[in-house]
Formats: C-alpha cells, sequence, structure tokens
C-alpha cells in the first residue's frame, strides 16, 4: 500500500523539492510546502488503503499528474500574502506544465475508451448454426431455484448459527457444482466493524441444493478468516489486491468450496496493454485465495484446479456481454449496425448460471434491439464459466426475456407473483420461456413455461415437471408438435376408442384407446370427421409419442368404423 500511495503521489512530490529549492531562502513558505504535501499524502495514503485504486499505467499517470495540479494550485493560492520575487511565475508554469501532462492522460484516457475493437476481437467467441435453445430433457436438464429463492431461505436459518448478530447474509449466491451435483454456496457477512471483532472470524457458509424445489439450507462448519466484509488485513479484496502487484481486478471475489468443503475465493483478473484500459480476454486468469490461511495462487483459465466452475466471475461475464453486444464494428458506429443488448434480466450482475448435463456451468444472456421498444430477442449467449468462451445463438421470432416476464406476470396480477430468473430451452422443438413465479416474499408458487413466438401457448404447475407437461398439452391444443423432443417417435396406431371428448373452442378432440393411457389429440381442422368420434370406434392413424406422454399430434387419421 506504502508503494502505490508513492507512485500516485511522485507529481506532488517532484513538484514539492521543485517549490523547495525556488524558495530555499523562505523557511515559512519550505514549511507551508511541506506541511501541504504532508497534508495530501495522508489523504492519499487513506483513499489507497480503503479505496483499492487502479494500478493501470494510465490511470496512475492520470491520478498523479492531477495531484499535482491540485498541490500546485493549492500552492499558488495560499502563497498570496507572501513576497517572493518570481515565486507566482514559476508555480504558474509549473502548474501548466503538470497541466499539460494530465492532458496527455486524458487523451490517453479518451483514446483507450475509443479504441474498443482489439477487445471485442479478444473475446472467444462462436456463432453458433443452430438457432435452437439448448434443448430441455424431461426429469434430466434441472431447473435451479431462484437465488432470492435461496437467499430468503438462508436468512432464515441464520438464526440458527451461535452468535448469529454478528453476520449478515449477502446479495447473491455461488453456483458450483459440489461431488458432481448442482449446488448454491452462500457465505456470511460480518454485520460491521464491531461485529468482526466481536466474532473474530466467520463460522461456515450454507449450501442449498440448487435444483430441489424443496431444499433446506444446510450450514457447513468450515470457519475462515478472509471476507469481502472484513476489514483491514482481513478483507479479501484488499489482500488480493496486495498480493497481485501485476494483475488488475475486473470483478468481485465469489467463494466457491472444493472437494472437501475447504471454501476458497475465486476473482478474474486481467493485465491490460500498455497505457490503456483495454481487456485482453484471451488472457484472462484467476486468483484462487485460500479462505481461511489468506493463501493464494494466480493461474490461467485453462489451468485451473478442477473445483472451480466459475472462474470466469458473473460480473466478469457481464463485461463481455456488453463488449461482445455493443463493439462488434467498433466505437465509430453511428447507425449502431449490428448493436444488441443485453437485457441484464440475470439475477446475477445481470447473467443466469446454467447448470448443463455435462458437469460445466454457463451464463445465459439474451439480446434485444436497442432501438426500438419491441419485445424481440435477437439472440442469446452462453459464456462458459471456466474457460470463457462465448457462443452466440441468433433468434428469429421471438419475444425477449423482459416480456416473457410481463407476460407471465399479467396471469398472476391478482397474486402480485412476479416471473423471475427466465432461461430459454428447447421444448418440443421450440424456443420456450422457463421461469420461476416467486410470491412478495420469494418463496416458490410455481413455475411457467411461454412459447417464445406464441404467447397464447404456456403452461403452468407446482414444479418444473408438473408444468412441463402443461406445457406440452398446450402445445398439443394449439397444434404443435414434438420434433427435436428427446425420447419421441412416429407410430402407426390401431385400436377401439374408449373415451372422448371434443375441445370445440380449440377444434381438437381428445380421445383414449382401450388398454392404453396415453390420451391422443387429433385436429379437426385437419381431418373434420373426428367430430363424430364415438366410444367403440375402431381407428388407425400416425402419431408421435413421446414416453407414453400426451403430447403427440395425430396424422393420417381415418375412423374405420365411418364408411
Amino acid at each position: 500500500m506504502l508503494v502505490m500511495t508513492l507512485i500516485y503521489m511522485a507529481v506532488p512530490i517532484i513538484l514539492c523539492v521543485i517549490n523547495s529549492l525556488t524558495i530555499r531562502d523562505n523557511k515559512a513558505l519550505q514549511r507551508l510546502n511541506l506541511i501541504l504535501l504532508l497534508v495530501l499524502f495522508v489523504i492519499v495514503a487513506l483513499k489507497t488503503y480503503f479505496g483499492l485504486p487502479s494500478r493501470n499505467a494510465l490511470s496512475v499517470v492520470f491520478g498523479s499528474t492531477l495531484l499535482g495540479s491540485i498541490y500546485e494550485g493549492v500552492m499558488l493560492f495560499m502563497i498570496e500574502d507572501y513576497e517572493h520575487p518570481n515565486l507566482h511565475k514559476q508555480l504558474i508554469r509549473y502548474l501548466l506544465a503538470t497541466g499539460a501532462v494530465l492532458l496527455v492522460a486524458v487523451v490517453g484516457e479518451v483514446h483507450s475508451a475509443m479504441s474498443v475493437k482489439p477487445t471485442w476481437n479478444s473475446i472467444q467467441k462462436e456463432y453458433s448454426k443452430s438457432t435452437e435453445a439448448p434443448t430441455f430433457k424431461r426429469n434430466e436438464t434441472p431447473v435451479a431455484l431462484a437465488p432470492s429463492t435461496v437467499l430468503n431461505r438462508v436468512r432464515k436459518s441464520v438464526s440458527d448459527i451461535p452468535n448469529s448478530q454478528y453476520y449478515d447474509t449477502p446479495d447473491s449466491v455461488q453456483a458450483q457444482y459440489y461431488k458432481g451435483k448442482p449446488v448454491y454456496i452462500v457465505p456470511l457477512n460480518y454485520d460491521g466493524f464491531w461485529a468482526m471483532h466481536r466474532a473474530k472470524h466467520i463460522p461456515g457458509y450454507f449450501i442449498v441444493d440448487a435444483t430441489n424445489q424443496n431444499a433446506s439450507p444446510k450450514f457447513v462448519k468450515k470457519p475462515y478468516t478472509y471476507a469481502k466484509s472484513a476489514y483491514f488485513g482481513k478483507d479479501v479484496n484488499r489482500q488480493i489486491y496486495r498480493n497481485n502487484p501485476e494483475w488488475l481486478t475486473m470483478s468481485d471475489p465469489q467463494l466457491e468450496i472444493d472437494d472437501n468443503g475447504t471454501p476458497y475465493w475465486v476473482q478474474t483478473v486481467y493485465k491490460s496493454e500498455a497505457f490503456s484500459h483495454r481487456v485482453n480476454y484471451k488472457k484472462l486468469h484467476v486468483v484462487v485465495m485460500n479462505a481461511q490461511t489468506g493463501k493464494q495462487k494466480t493461474y490461467p483459465l485453462n489451468s485451473l484446479p478442477e473445483f472451480v466452475d466459475e472462474g470466469i466471475t458473473s460480473d466478469a461475464a457481464a463485461h463481455m456481454n456488453n463488449f461482445f453486444g455493443k463493439y462488434k464494428y467498433g466505437f465509430w458506429n453511428w447507425s449502431k449496425t449490428g448493436v444488441i443488448e443485453p437485457t441484464n434480466n440475470g439475477p446475477e450482475d445481470g447473467v443466469t448460471s446454467i447448470f448443463n448435463r455435462d458437469g460445466s456451468i454457463s451464463y445465459f444472456t439474451d439480446f434485444t434491439n436497442p432501438n426500438s421498444k419491441a419485445d424481440s430477442a435477437m439472440g442469446y449467449s452462453m459464456i462458459n464459466a471456466r474457460t470463457g468462451e462465448l457462443t452466440y445463438y441468433s433468434a428469429n421470432g421471438i419475444m425477449d426475456s423482459t416480456g416473457a416476464k410481463e407476460n407471465a406476470d399479467q396471469n398472476y396480477k391478482a397474486q402480485q407473483w412476479k416471473a423471475k430468473m427466465p432461461v430459454l430451452y428447447n421444448i418440443n422443438g421450440r424456443p420456450t420461456w422457463v421461469m420461476t413465479i416467486l410470491d412478495t416474499s420469494n418463496a416458490i408458487r410455481g413455475y411457467y413455461y411461454l412459447d417464445g413466438q406464441d404467447q397464447s401457448i404456456y403452461g403452468s404447475g407446482s414444479n418444473p415437471t408438473s408444468a412441463l407437461d402443461d406445457f406440452r398439452q398446450a402445445l398439443v391444443n394449439n397444434g404443435g408438435t414434438t420434433k427435436n423432443t428427446p425420447g419421441s417417435k412416429s407410430e402407426v396406431v390401431k385400436g377401439t376408442v374408449d373415451r372422448t371428448v371434443v375441445v370445440s373452442s380449440k377444434n381438437k378432440v381428445m380421445f383414449t384407446l382401450q388398454g392404453s393411457n396415453t390420451v391422443y389429440t387429433v385436429n379437426t381442422n385437419d381431418y373434420d370427421k373426428a367430430n363424430l368420434v364415438r366410444p367403440g370406434d375402431d381407428l388407425s392413424f400416425k402419431a408421435s409419442i413421446v414416453k407414453g406422454q400426451s403430447i403427440g399430434n395425430i396424422s393420417e387419421f381415418k375412423n374405420n368404423s365411418l364408411k
């Protein structure tokens, strides 16, 4: 910290030395000169210790010259009552020289802000040829709990911890796989300076099954010393800042645990290009710090410890999405050609953590058109949280996550429930928004599935599976198909009608066959004689079936009992 203070004070110190030589015959002015430098030094030292200023070369030059200008300006103001030949002219010259250097730094800042294309080029990106969202498999692809629900349950459990008055919960959770299972990790915070002084350490953290709707938080007793809410030498941000002088931080640390349950702080860091703020996403590194001992090591992305699932933290991913969407054609793109804007509807810095079937985690974000008030999605990205690779999927004719949430909210307006955590899945070959419905206390009230292309097709249920079945039935009722549904197959069916019902409002007929539990649906707009189906009729048709569920359309329908 002392070194950084001296670096930022470099220009004021040089000016102080020059001023001392100029006024060496005036002891009163020399005292004033030294007192002013000392006051400025104390202020900068406090700001450096508590504010952890940037160590970027451009920021240092800008900050140091700005301090020098302030220092010399104050000196010029305070010596008006002193008589000294040419002193005012000397100080003005020094002030102008410092201002010139400051102007150079400002030009560097402006150039850094405008020359954004190299940063965009450094993003490891792939444009998927597929326009389909990830395939949703019944009972296989997990729908995660909303982080706000997890935090609500954790806050109710904090009182069970000894001396719970010393601790508080954060505003975010950490997604990761623990022993092969998707979980959320929730650290504790000190409830202020005096609470930290009394508590001495954080007693542990909470772990919650991320995909169990009724999961209860489990407190893990793994005391650790270093925390984001700690002060002085126990502040994790300060420790990482102090021990990694060559690296710049671009995110807050996140808490992850290894297979033994040992907590580690994980933070994404980078080295900026010379005299620039530009980030090179190909050269991102990750600091992994043991929260118990403070021991830390910096890793490149391709050499991360196995237990680290989100080396790219959520706010680093959000930063990447913003750059990816905005600067494809650089800064001087006044017509905004190709510009897309992330909706930032995710619970974690605008992104949503997705638990993939292969045991990895991705960040999901959808993009919309910044030039229009329409709620259509231009596409969406999936960022691998471990490698930083961004895959972009184009979307046509589907609503964005904002529109999806507003649509779902209308169905629960009377209850004042809200849709949260919208994620786009591919269900039955159709882009579908999957959302969690929460009440005003963030308790789960159900799940809502909304067709991304047709707002009249939706399904809801108390759990993800029942909501999925309801949505698939809605697809059938509206003429949807089972294309791309895992486990689906088309078969020729013959049998005798057991029960039947006509859904006149939807122009559908639903029926079952003797000896079968499958409910078949036929569109009467395609087969008008289906309106005449009665129990006992002999039918033959072709249907798409998914594991015995009523989710397939009928084709080549024939009622053999009608002549």
